[in-house]
């Protein structure tokens, strides 16, 4: 059955192939002891049903992958994951998205998972992979690993990193017979390290909490999802979200992770194609909307005269509204700040 679906949304004409995928980022279903990380189950069914209703390609990570390796997706391409394998999952989302039809997967917290009451159940696990549902490693520890400046030295944090995947795995391929191909950094924070650990370990995609579009452009293991849960899955964001489009960025400063100089001299993102966004606008976390100047000539929006930054995490982006479409369009990025990090743990 999947291999079905496989061919039939990744065979199409390209005169209507894009390579845009929005993807979307889930935690609790029906839990209003969290309201932040949870959907309300009549807002998520009001959720699919404008998918389906909408004519979005819902693709399973399977159908991601045969695409990306032909550089094309159908349009209006959507894409359904879920972190940390709470029980919520399987008693109120797992039936809602086999009714519908669509396709998803599951990044599993190791240590928490077949464990934790809060946690799926192995055979639950089991059962939904027998039903085409992806699996993939949410790490082991569920820890900030991307943080390695809080480490008193560089390999007492690689070694810990390389232990979290090595139990990760190890549990994984345990429970279920086979390594996982694709990762969720825990709480969407990474770094280049930890970016360059998940590559070397033969995973073929990784995924952040950037918001954002996936495009061909975009790095593999650096793939933005886009949360709708808690406030963020109101019907207005819902549609917004799968509305927006994707800023082409070809360089941006400073650069993602870790950063290494507070403030950083300027944030400045170069474009393809500045001629076609108007109004751009660059934000922060902790500083929030910024009005850039624009640099013409080199594509270049930036804006200059940044504050000592406070916050130990923030997300940095680039918005705009495409002049074609009159869509707004969007690039966002992590960076983690060691001057506003405790003191160093090991």
């Amino acid at each position: 059955m999947t291999l079905a679906i496989v061919i039939s949304l990744c065979t199409f004409t390209s005169a209507t192939s894009t390579d845009r995928v929005t993807i979307l980022i889930y935690h609790k279903f029906n839990n209003p002891k969290s309201p932040s990380t949870s959907v309300d189950l009549k807002i998520f069914e009001q959720q699919l049903r404008f998918l389906k209703e909408g004519g979005f390609n819902v693709l399973s990570m399977d159908e991601f992958l045969d695409c990306l390796k032909k550089g094309e997706f159908p349009p209006r391409s959507v894409m359904i994951t879920i972190d940390d394998g709470y029980r919520s999952v399987y008693k109120y989302a797992y039936p809602l998205l086999k009714k519908y039809g669509f396709p998803f997967t599951v990044f599993l917290y190791m240590e928490g998972v077949g464990r934790y009451p809060d946690y799926m159940t192995v055979e639950e696990l089991k059962e939904l992979l027998q039903e085409g549902v992806t699996l993939g490693n949410h790490s082991y520890s569920h820890k900030r690993l991307a943080r390695a400046y809080r480490y008193s030295k560089k390999s007492l944090y690689l070694r810990e990193l390389e232990e979290d995947f090595r139990k990760s795995e190890e549990r994984f391929v345990r429970l279920f017979g086979f390594k996982p191909r694709v990762y969720a950094y825990p709480y969407g924070e990474y770094n280049r390290l930890y970016r360059d650990r998940v590559k070397k370990g033969g995973y073929h995609l990784a995924f952040t909490q950037d918001p954002g579009v996936f495009t061909s452009d975009t790095d593999p293991f650096l793939i933005p999802r886009n949360a709708v849960v808690g406030s963020w899955a109101r019907p207005e964001h819902f549609k917004k979200t799968l509305a927006k489009e994707p800023i082409r960025v070809k360089a941006f400063y400073p650069s993602y992770g870790i950063l290494r100089k507070n403030p950083p001299e300027t944030i400045s993102f170069i474009l393809e194609g500045l001629s076609d966004y108007k109004n751009p606008g660059i934000y922060i976390t902790e500083l929030g909307w910024l009005k850039p100047l624009v640099d013409r000539q080199n594509s270049k929006v930036y804006v200059k005269g940044i504050p000592s930054l406070k916050k130990e995490v923030n997300r940095v982006g680039i918005t705009g509204i495409d002049r074609t479409t009159g869509k707004r369009a969007e690039f966002f990025y992590m960076i983690l700040n060691p001057e506003a990090s405790p003191n160093t743990e090991h």
